[in-house]
């Protein structure tokens, strides 16, 4: 199984620094640091071979399961088409199209000797994101691998060339549905690949089980998500797309990557851990030590904990980095050792390449599969909704029926969207203290806390003096474009009648943790390399403020209450946390489909908001203003179990009573 340093000594060590009085962590320091930890944790240790093949199909099935394949599309007829052929003296190049799914197309150019007597070892060569499989290098590898015995397949990616769909999701078009999908586009990627290995071993001349596959940047990313998702693959060689957790963090480098870069790294998982899976077949990282993109700080480690595993399953030979004083791209030392792995890997001929890709470079409208004309309505623009399926929740036929609903799927949540959401989320008290005194009768105060991630975070409270513990305290989380959390929250707070107590939580990227623009993109794309969002680390830190204000002697019952964008933080939150005696909601988004609504890690896969809310019954629901249309299915649930009366309508804040 894998060797990691398990996520509550982590924590613990995080705290440790805070409470030694080190440092407060700012956002960026804290992902960093855990970053740090993701993958310093990742292969520490290699497995022995007991270890290895013992959890072999678990972890296969945690990986395809974070590229959002688990379980695998079906494999429906290819309706493989040869639209042209070019002969080319000693190679020929066939333009073709598949379909990876029905509608859905991938377009390609197979190079391949112009005399072949026999079955050939094949390469599938995926490409980086600039103009796919007419761009001159992407056409000059596969082109030397036809002039070298190989049958070569080259595929255009998601959006480029004349491949459709997208995978700017996240980086370009605010899609952060994506992440409460489980989508990410490399997933994609993968399955339109694994359809082209079928493709290649349909055909006669090529010899099935000799299959490798090489790219160059998003292509070398490929590379190593489908030699981990596809024995097929006998040999693997990613070119400058190979780093760590750490260094995607800490540098920032995720500004430099689109979507499909990247999975939904529920499982906390780095590069290595990719690479255990692609053990013990040959494996050979191919990096320029001045990428931008990729530091050797990244690779090189990586690349020796994965030579460790590859040593400890007795085949050090079978793995392999080559790197070059270069920047991103490719060199003639790249080349020719690539060239050389798959000869002695595919063909048993470990004689040094010597030769290198000719300069000529095919008109591109030659290579053209369509002719200009991409096919109409293609699903390849669909996937990131036919992929990952989303959960269907049926409306409960008993209170029995719902109980068992009600359990399975708050296991799900625990197992994926809130894996790293610890059972007890009680943080410790740094400080507390009176925010001046009173004022009409109300007392403010501030209580101070540590997270596990290493961040100072605040909860504003505002109380009458004297107090009793009978008298509910509604939480809430502030709002993130809120100016001032002075005096019990700010405008954050809701306007209760002035009886109730109420805790407003600073939670991060709000008050005194706030990154502003210049780094909330950054942080939102990056989390989920961390096996977070940041709505759930959100939600993360409601329930710590909501477990310290818990603690006091008359705090009394606790209620959540959100509102717009927080209102998806407290439904969470309560549900995670069954102490919670009420929700109060306000305006809340209706599906995590929206783009513009929170983002939780594979939230779909479980279910939407309205049937999430719905795992609240039967404590009690408050709206206020109305019910929005989609939350209807929430109070169907509830009359029909006979607790309609427990979701209910009050015209504002003022008007709520428990």
């Amino acid at each position: 199984m894998k060797r990691h340093v398990p996520s509550h000594l982590i924590a613990l060590g995080l705290l440790a620094i805070t409470h030694a009085g080190a440092q407060d962590l700012s956002i960026y320091g804290s992902v960093s640091q855990d970053a740090r930890a993701i993958s310093r944790a990742s292969l520490a240790q290699p497995m022995t071979p007991e270890e290895w093949q013992g959890t072999l199909a678990e972890r296969r099935g945690k990986w395809l399961e974070m590229l959002g394949l688990s379980p695998l599309p079906e494999r429906t007829p290819l309706q493989a088409t040869v639209t042209g052929v070019l002969e080319r003296g000693d190679y020929v190049v066939e333009k073709i199209h598949f379909q990876s799914s029905p509608g859905a197309h991938v377009a390609g150019n197979l190079y391949r000797p112009a005399k072949i007597t026999g079955r050939l070892p094949a390469v599938l060569y995926l490409c980086g994101h600039s103009k796919g499989k007419v761009n001159g290098p992407y056409q000059a590898n596969p082109r030397w691998f036809a002039q070298h015995g190989y049958v070569a397949l080259v595929l255009d990616p998601v959006q480029l060339g004349e491949c459709q769909g997208m995978h700017h999701g996240t980086y370009r078009d605010g899609r952060f549905d994506w992440p409460s999908r489980g989508y990410t586009p490399a997933g994609t990627e993968v399955w339109n690949a694994m359809r082209a290995l079928d493709y290649l071993q349909s055909r006669p001349d090529v010899e099935g089980e000799k299959m490798g596959v090489t790219g160059l940047s998003g292509g070398g990313a490929m590379s190593w998500f489908l030699g981990a998702a596809d024995e097929r693959v006998k040999v693997v060689v990613p070119v400058c797309q190979s780093g760590s957790i750490e260094r995607m963090a800490v540098d920032r480098a995720t500004d430099g990557h689109c979507d499909c870069a990247f999975w939904v790294n529920y499982y906390r998982w780095c590069w290595p851990d990719i690479g255990a899976l692609i053990a013990p077949r040959a494996f050979l990282i191919a990096s320029g030590s001045e990428d931008v993109l990729w530091r050797p700080a990244g690779y090189r480690d990586v690349a020796l904990r994965i030579r460790h595993q590859y040593t400890a399953l007795n085949v050090p030979k079978q793995f392999d980095l080559v790197e070059d004083l270069a920047p991103h791209g490719y060199t003639p030392k790249l080349r020719q050792a690539i060239f050389t792995f798959f000869n002695t890997h595919l063909k048993n001929d470990p004689t040094p390449v010597q030769d290198d890709v000719t300069d000529f470079v095919e008109p591109a409208e030659n290579l053209l599969v369509f002719g200009g004309k991409l096919p109409q309505n293609d699903t390849m623009m669909q996937m990131d909704a036919r992929l990952v399926k989303a959960a269907e929740v049926s409306m409960p036929d008993s209170e029995t029926q719902w109980q068992s609903h009600q359990k399975d799927a708050l296991t799900k949540l625990r197992q994926t969207t809130f894996r790293n959401v610890p059972a007890d989320p009680t943080p410790r008290l740094r400080d507390q203290f009176a925010d001046g005194g009173t004022r009409d009768g109300d007392v403010y105060g501030t209580r101070v806390f540590d997270t596990a991630d290493g961040l100072t975070l605040a909860v504003k409270t505002r109380h009458l003096q004297p107090r009793s513990g009978s008298v509910p305290t509604v939480v809430f989380a502030v709002q993130p474009e809120a100016r001032s959390t002075f005096t019990g929250g700010g405008v954050s707070r809701p306007a209760l009648a002035p009886e109730f107590t109420s805790a407003g939580v600073e939670v991060r990227n709000t008050g005194a943790t706030s990154v502003g623009p210049g780094y909330l993109w950054t942080l939102r794309r990056v989390y989920p390399l961390l096996g977070h969002t940041l709505p759930e680390r959100q939600v993360n830190d409601l329930l710590a403020g909501a477990a310290l204000m818990r603690k006091g002697t008359t705090t009394g019952p606790l209620v959540l209450y959100g509102k717009g964008d927080t209102a998806a933080l407290a439904i969470y939150a309560a549900i995670l946390d069954p102490q919670i005696s009420e929700l109060i909601l306000e305006a809340p988004p209706e599906s995590h489909t929206q783009p513009t609504a929170a983002e939780f890690a594979g939230i779909l896969r479980i279910g939407d908001l309205p049937q999430n809310l719905a795992l609240l019954h039967p404590r009690r629901i408050t709206f206020i203003g109305k019910i929005p249309p989609a939350f209807e299915w929430t109070r169907e649930v509830y009359e029909k179990l006979g607790t309609g009366d427990r979701i209910r309508v009050i015209r504002n804040a003022r008007d709520w009573k428990p």
